[in-house]
């Protein structure tokens, strides 16, 4: 290229360089003016450096903003209306997780894992995010098994499944009801997470120093079977009732138990004897009024 050209060029390059950020701009500009009013305050407030690139506003009036935080992490926020609900993100690096997370992941029986994936849930009625982690991991004598690891943002390690749950972002709106019921059944709790586990609704919260699942079926106290059980680990020392540990010993004379779990639900309370010893975790529940 002679110097005639290359001066004819830069002006050209720098020209077509100027168009495209002003019809980004534009793009932008014409984005956020889709959204309404109230919604954009609040975002604004809440994300002061994200970068927004989608906006959907749905018939059934919930809104949808994608966005680049301000890691560079990709996230979706919804509203009902004017009402923010969820925020769900996918972390890039565990470094970018709070220290009580990753201390707490690297204390689990996990740490060597190679995670795929971390999300971020904050949800509305829930004070402290909700941090999951996906990867695969071998259980005993099986490789790759799907491992969901939930930790609160304070470093509570709730719970693992070894299946994928649903997919968060179906379940935006969170029935009423079962904060009502929650917080009436179990004064003094403070709600960690919510996860949709094979269709079942299960609430983590922190009850007396346990971490506790509870699950709903319905979405109102009305339905039938709108509450279908809670179940929470019990320490080593915990005494099973006479009647439990001889019904145990008469069904199952050779089985020894490494923990235990109390299911309390509708039907009636009962314990979930368990050998995690045993290659198949054998276990038996056994009704408290055997």
């Amino acid at each position: 290229m002679n110097l005639k050209n290359y001066f004819y060029f830069v002006p050209l390059f720098v020209l077509f360089v100027s168009f495209t950020a002003c019809e980004k701009e534009n793009e932008l500009e014409k984005l956020t003016a889709e959204i309404p009013v109230a919604i954009k305050r609040d975002f604004n407030a809440k994300y002061p450096l994200a970068t927004i690139t989608s906006f959907h506003a749905y018939s059934d009036s919930l809104n949808e903003i994608e966005f680049v935080n301000d890691q560079q992490n990709k996230a979706t926020v919804w509203y009902d209306k004017n009402v923010w609900k969820f925020t769900y993100t996918k972390v890039d690096d565990l470094k970018q997780l709070p220290v009580k997370v990753q201390d707490s992941f690297s204390n689990s029986p996990y740490a060597n894992a190679s995670v795929q994936d971390i999300y971020k849930a904050e949800r509305r009625g829930i004070k402290q995010p909700l941090y999951t982690l996906h990867f695969k991991y071998a259980i005993r004598k099986t490789p790759n098994v799907e491992h969901y690891v939930f930790i609160s943002e304070d470093g509570l390690f709730i719970k693992t499944l070894n299946w994928r749950p649903n997919d968060p972002s179906w379940f935006v709106r969170l029935p009423q009801d079962h904060f009502n019921y929650i917080a009436r059944k179990y004064s003094g709790a403070e709600i960690r997470g919510y996860v949709n586990n094979g269709g079942y609704n299960e609430y983590f919260i922190l009850h007396e120093g346990k971490v506790k699942f509870v699950t709903f079926r319905g979405e109102k106290e009305s339905d039938n079977g709108f509450w279908y059980e809670t179940r929470y680990e019990l320490g080593r020392d915990a005494v099973i009732p006479d009647n439990v540990i001889a019904y145990l010993h008469k069904t199952h004379p050779e089985f020894t138990y490494t923990h235990v779990y109390y299911i309390e639900s509708p039907d009636g309370n009962s314990y979930h004897l368990q050998d995690k010893n045993h290659d198949q975790q054998l276990g038996y529940i056994i009704g408290e009024g055997i």
